[in-house]
This record gives structure tokens, sequence and C-alpha cells, in this order.
């Protein structure tokens, strides 16, 4: 005896599993490659005039800070900076995929960096 509520049963989780490799594998392509950034908090305050950027952008094609182009090493790894001015900046992070897909993020940060002026209070004149 066959029962056909079986062999519906075992074709839906066959169709199922299907689709879902499917899209595991094409996720990339739909929605973009992920970009993730380890740096400062947006909207946080730096004591730094000099901020470091590294993250991992997969299947980046191209990737820019502040419009200026960093390598990205063959498994999505980056490591760059950047330099901030006194008081407000603002941080862009441009990631072109092989697909040709954008993804950008932005950072809005302060920073007030501490006095590095080198004073001598001994002097001696002759």
């Amino acid at each position: 005896m066959k029962n056909p509520s079986f062999k519906k049963t075992i074709t839906y989780i066959s169709i199922s599993v299907i689709l879902a490799l499917a899209f595991y594998n094409t996720k990339d392509f739909l929605l973009g490659a992920p970009l993730s950034i380890d740096t400062a908090k947006d909207g946080s305050t730096i004591n730094n005039s000099f901020l470091p950027i590294s993250g991992v952008a997969k299947h980046a094609s191209m990737l820019k800070i502040n419009g200026r182009i960093v390598p990205v090493e063959k498994d999505g790894q980056f490591r760059d900076g950047a330099l901030l001015s006194p008081g407000y900046n603002i941080i862009e992070v441009a990631m072109e995929d092989r697909f040709g897909k954008e993804k950008r993020k932005v950072f809005h940060l302060v920073a007030e960096p501490s006095s590095t002026v080198a004073t001598n209070l001994k002097i001696n004149y002759q």
C-alpha cells in the first residue's frame, strides 16, 4: 500500500530544502554582499585624531573610505584609518561588490583630541 500523504510530505520537504539551499547560495547576490565595520560607534566622541577602521567586506570589488580606495584581502578583510579634524567629522565607508551592488555606512563622530604641544619650561638662554 502506498500512502499518498507520505509522498506529498516527502515532496514538500524536498522542495523546501532545494529552495533553502538556492536562497543560501544566492543571498549575497539578492541582498548584496555583507559589510561589517569595526570602528567607533556612530555619534560617539573620540579623544584621538586618528580613527582605525577595519572590518570585512565579502565579495568586494572596491572599497572606499571617504572616497579613497582601500585594499581588501582575498577573504574580505580590510584595515585602514582616517584622520579626524577637531570637532564634527563624517566618515563614509562605501563598498561595491562583484555583482555591481553598493553598500554605504556613514559614521558621524566628534573628535576632541588631547593637546599634543610639547613644552619645555626650563629654557636656558645664553
